[in-house]
């Protein structure tokens, strides 16, 4: 394979778009279910039962994006830096992505109630945003 560097090779611009959408997809069902969905069960009022299934698919989708994350930051982003374009729409992406590790760490390791509020409110938020986020970077990489 190719390696990564300004132009992202199409093998790799695969993978990221499959994980990103499934990541994206199976995060905002995820987001709906819990927030929408409750179902009658034995003991009153339920989390519907699909949403932890497609939460593990989303964690899934998550270590693929880490992944992808992981070759752009080592390669696509210092290559592309020197360039000197795109910078603010870039450091978005990049900001965003590493907010998402983060409050993703937060999400899964935070007890307190009100800071995995906050924490999963800034989760799906951006979250919700990013893979417009990229479109708008690829939109403005491919009309320079």
């Amino acid at each position: 394979m190719k390696a990564i560097n300004v132009k992202i090779p199409r093998a790799y611009r695969i993978f990221l778009y499959i994980f990103l959408s499934s990541s994206w997809l199976t995060g905002m069902i995820f987001f709906v279910l819990n927030r929408w969905f409750a179902v009658e069960g034995l003991f009153g009022i339920e989390q519907h039962p699909w949403q932890f299934p497609i939460l593990k698919v989303h964690g899934f989708a998550a270590f693929g994006m880490l992944m992808a994350y992981g070759a752009l930051i080592a390669n696509h982003v210092p290559m592309s830096w020197k360039t000197r374009r795109f910078r603010g729409i870039g450091l978005a992406l990049v900001s965003a992505l590493t907010l998402q590790v983060l409050t993703a760490y937060g999400l899964y390791y935070v007890a307190d109630h009100q800071m995995r509020t906050v924490t999963s409110a800034m989760h799906t938020l951006v979250g919700g945003l990013l893979p417009f986020v990229l479109a708008l970077h690829i939109w403005r990489g491919i009309k320079a």
